[in-house]
């Protein structure tokens, strides 16, 4: 049944949304207000992109350093859980078989653990990823992790992840940022505050964006204590309590984390995005402001700036008034619609597969009237959008990628795989990608255009 604060009378429905999920779709419309139904599950049968909480809780957790990363359940699940964000991680398995499902996996697990503390005792902490098997068993995973750490001294802290837990990986994310909170955030009691000490929530340094990041905020002083979870380690993130301000980079996994912070230690928090010329700067001078460091951040700005206005202008030149659909994984849609619209690129649609409702009223604020907004989109629905408003461009995940190459629909994959889009230059690499896609020679065959059509390639 749905929830009541989704059931608005007056919205304007979104025509390639499957009318069983009418609901998780609207058209902007400034004189009625309404975002797409959320954080619900998909419709059975329809083909998702979405994940289950154990693989958002290694999307979150993967990075961290310091620590052995043991997954207890079906060696599958580890295999599974190796490659996040197109970089491959050591993980380790229980490998639990059709015995310890059936008899339980306790003891197994506690013979790993103490393996692990054998064979690399300088290994500050072990996270204990519990999958699905596990958490249908009822396996004392709390008890073993006591035992292992009086036997070898190491911390050993559940992750209570079974990919059956709510309705996408967001709620794996939830779970990897209490853990940090509960188990390694404020272990230091002796650290102090640096003057420009901040630490960065809900960045994962996709193709390099934290380098770039990090680059620009040294340039004005500013000091990275641990980036969550770009560059944690066991040792920062004890630290991570001693900051002058949090920087949140993704809504969904930093904003909860940033506010128990404030609660929990008094750390202001604000909320910025470093994708776009634009939101670049803004982000610079609303932590400038806070840090008391204006100076600093238009000096790098202006800098910045004038490195890549040229290349830009002739991008914006080449795309404007193209038309994009936008299909990403999580909160960013907001943000990144704002990238697309300073390129003069207009936005018919925008979604994700595990937006929040603050996601969606982000995105809500900066789309024309008229674009849909929507919520889990199927692939029969992008079938339908693309039938329906055959953008130039799409942008999104794999699964969309090879719908949009069957009807000849240039494609740009988001998270990127070719290099930062964070900053000024990563801004650069973002228009970049869109143009290359626009003008690939295949478009042509696949049209039956000449090349006089199509225009330059160049």
């Amino acid at each position: 049944m749905l929830k009541k604060e989704y059931a608005l009378d007056g919205f304007k429905r979104v025509p390639f949304i499957d009318p069983v999920r009418a609901v998780h779709g609207v058209l902007i419309d400034a004189a009625a207000p309404a975002v797409p139904a959320c954080d619900q599950r998909t419709v059975p049968g329809v083909m998702s992109q979405r994940a289950c909480a154990y693989y958002g809780a290694r999307w979150f957790l993967a990075p961290l350093k310091q620590a052995i990363h043991l997954v207890h359940g079906p060696v599958s699940c580890a295999y599974y859980g190796e490659t996040v964000r197109k970089k491959k991680y050591t993980v380790f398995s229980t490998d639990l078989s059709e015995k310890e499902v059936i008899f339980g996996g306790e003891a197994k697990l506690l013979q790993n653990l103490l393996e692990i503390g054998e064979r690399f005792p300088d290994t500050k902490a072990i996270l204990i990823y519990v999958t699905c098997a596990p958490g249908f068993t009822g396996d004392n995973v709390e008890r073993a992790c006591r035992n292992a750490e009086q036997a070898t001294g190491i911390r050993c802290v559940p992750v209570n992840c079974p990919g059956f837990l709510g309705y996408h990986q967001a709620t794996g994310h939830e779970i990897g940022a209490q853990v940090l909170l509960d188990h390694f955030i404020g272990r230091d009691d002796k650290a102090e505050a640096g003057s420009y000490d901040i630490n960065i929530l809900g960045e994962y340094d996709v193709m390099g964006d934290y380098k770039v990041i990090k680059a620009l905020l040294g340039r004005m002083g500013i000091n990275v204590v641990s980036a969550l979870t770009a560059d944690a380690t066991v040792d920062n993130l004890a630290r991570a309590h001693r900051v002058r301000l949090n920087v949140i980079h993704c809504r969904r996994t930093g904003g909860p984390m940033a506010e128990k912070m404030r609660q929990k230690y008094g750390i202001p928090h604000v909320k910025v995005s470093f994708f776009g010329v634009a939101q670049t700067s803004t982000a610079l001078r609303q932590i400038g402001a806070r840090l008391n460091l204006q100076e600093a951040a238009e000096r790098v700005i202006a800098e910045e700036e004038a490195m890549v206005a040229a290349d830009l202008e002739r991008y914006r030149w080449e795309l404007s008034g193209k038309r994009v659909g936008l299909f990403f994984g999580g909160s960013r849609i907001g943000s990144m619609q704002n990238c697309y619209r300073e390129l003069g690129i207009e936005v018919l649609a925008a979604g994700s597969q595990f937006g929040g409702k603050d996601d969606y009223r982000d995105a809500w604020s900066t789309m024309k009237p008229g674009a849909a907004l929507v919520d889990d989109t199927n692939e029969e629905e992008v079938l339908r959008f693309i039938r329906q408003y055959r953008p130039d461009v799409i942008a999104g995940g794999m699964r969309e990628k090879w719908i949009a190459h069957k009807f000849g629909i240039p494609f740009t994959v988001f998270p990127q795989e070719s290099g930062p889009y964070a900053g000024y230059f990563g801004f650069r690499n973002l228009a970049r990608d869109i143009l290359v896609a626009l003008k690939a020679p295949v478009w042509q065959i696949v049209r039956g255009e000449s090349e006089t059509d199509a225009g330059s390639t160049s």
